[in-house]
C-alpha cells in the first residue's frame, strides 16, 4: 500500500513547508511572526506564533481563522477522544498561567495554574484514558484528569457579542421642538457654520491678545520685551523654617543682556528675606544662570504665603519678567 502522509515543518524563517513522499511541496505558508508551537487536527494545521495568536490553515495552505490570546503562547497540544463520538480539540498554554481548551473557534474551558505550563501531553495515564500532563516553567509536574461526563461540544451560538446587543434601545419619540430644531439646522446650516467660525476666530484672537499682554507685562514664564527675551523658573527647597529659593534665569535672545536686577517681595509678617535685591551679571545667550535667596519663616504657626520675584531694568517701569513662588507650610520647632 502506498499511503500519502504529508510532513509539516515550521522553519526559523517564519514559513511552514510541506513534504510529501520525500519531496518538498510547492505549498508554503508565510507567518506574520516566528512559530512557537505546531499541531494538526484532521486536515487543519494549527500554528502558535510569538505574537500571542494561533493561526489555523488548511493542509493546502489556505488560512481558516485566527485565535487571539491575552498572553504569549507557551505550548499547544491536541486533545483527541474516541468515545461515542470522536472529539478533537486544541489545548493552548499561556505565559500568564492559563490553559485554554478550544473546539474550532469556541473556548470550552480554562484552567488556571500557579506555574505556567511550558510543555503538555494528552493521552492515557494508568487506568485513565483522558489525562493531561503539564510541566511548569519551574519544573513542576501537574496531571489533570478529564471527567467522563465532560461535555466538549461547542455551543451552537456563534462566537461574538451576546444576543442582547441586537435588542433595540427604547428611544423616546421625537418631540415637536426636536423636529423644528432639526428643520432649522437643515435650512440654515450654512449661516450657522459661518457664525460658529466667526466666534471661533474671535476666541482665538482674544486668547492671543491676552497671552501677549501677559508676556509684555512680565507676568509669564517667559518675557519678550523689545530687544530682550528672558526665561525665569523658580523652585523651593527645605522644610522650614529656613527655605532656599532656587532661581534659574536664561537669555533666549541672540544678544547679551545687561543691567538687570532681581528683587524679592514677601509678607513681612510671615517671612524674613535675607536678600532683597540681587545684581545680575551679564546674561549671555542660551546660558542658564542660577541665583539663590534664603527665606526664613517667622510665623509661630508656620503659615504659608507667596513670594514674588521681579527682574527689572533701570529704563522701564514694567518688570522684564516676574514669578510667583508659593511657599509650603513650615515645620514648627518645638521648644523642649
Amino acid at each position: 500500500y502506498d499511503v500519502e502522509s504529508p510532513l509539516v515543518c515550521p522553519c526559523r524563517n517564519g514559513s511552514i513547508y510541506t513534504i510529501k513522499n520525500g519531496e518538498l511541496s510547492g505549498t508554503v505558508v508565510e507567518l506574520e511572526a516566528q512559530p512557537c508551537g505546531l499541531a494538526r487536527i484532521d486536515k487543519h494545521i494549527l500554528v502558535a506564533c510569538m505574537g500571542a495568536v494561533v493561526h489555523a490553515y488548511h493542509i493546502k495552505g489556505k488560512k481558516s481563522h485566527s485565535l487571539f490570546m491575552p498572553a504569549p503562547v507557551a505550548a499547544i497540544e491536541v486533545l483527541s477522544l474516541e468515545r461515542m463520538r470522536s472529539v478533537k480539540a486544541l489545548l493552548v498554554s499561556l505565559h500568564n498561567g492559563e490553559v485554554r481548551l478550544y473546539v474550532d473557534k469556541s473556548i470550552i474551558a480554562t484552567i488556571h495554574l500557579d506555574d505556567p505550563a511550558v510543555g503538555m501531553r494528552f493521552g492515557a495515564y494508568g487506568r485513565e484514558e483522558a489525562a493531561l500532563a503539564m510541566v511548569g516553567k519551574a519544573g513542576t509536574l501537574v496531571i489533570k484528569m478529564l471527567q467522563r461526563t465532560a461535555n466538549l461540544e461547542s455551543s451552537g451560538a456563534p462566537p461574538g457579542p451576546p444576543p442582547e446587543q441586537d435588542i433595540p434601545l427604547a428611544i423616546p419619540k421625537k418631540t415637536r421642538l426636536y423636529v423644528e430644531q432639526t428643520q432649522r439646522e437643515r435650512e440654515q446650516a450654512t449661516e450657522m457654520h459661518r457664525i460658529f467660525q466667526r466666534d471661533l476666530c474671535k476666541l482665538r484672537l482674544n486668547t492671543a491678545r491676552a497671552y501677549v499682554k501677559v508676556l509684555t507685562d512680565g507676568q509669564g514664564a517667559q518675557s519678550y520685551t523689545v530687544g530682550q527675551s528672558v526665561r525665569l523658573t523658580a523652585g523651593v527647597q527645605g522644610l522650614g523654617p529656613l527655605f532656599k529659593l532656587r532661581l534659574n534665569l536664561q537669555n533666549l535672545g541672540n544678544k547679551p543682556v545687561v543691567d538687570l536686577e532681581m528683587t524679592f517681595s514677601a509678607n513681612t509678617m510671615l517671612y524674613k528675606l535675607h536678600t532683597h535685591v540681587l545684581q545680575l551679571p551679564l546674561l549671555l545667550p542660551s546660558v542658564t544662570y542660577r541665583c539663590d535667596c534664603d527665606v526664613e519663616s517667622i510665623d509661630e504657626a508656620g503659615a504659608s504665603d507667596m513670594v514674588r520675584v521681579y527682574v527689572c531694568t533701570p529704563t522701564s517701569k514694567v518688570p522684564v519678567i516676574s514669578a510667583v513662588v508659593t511657599m509650603p507650610l513650615s515645620e514648627v520647632i518645638m521648644d523642649g
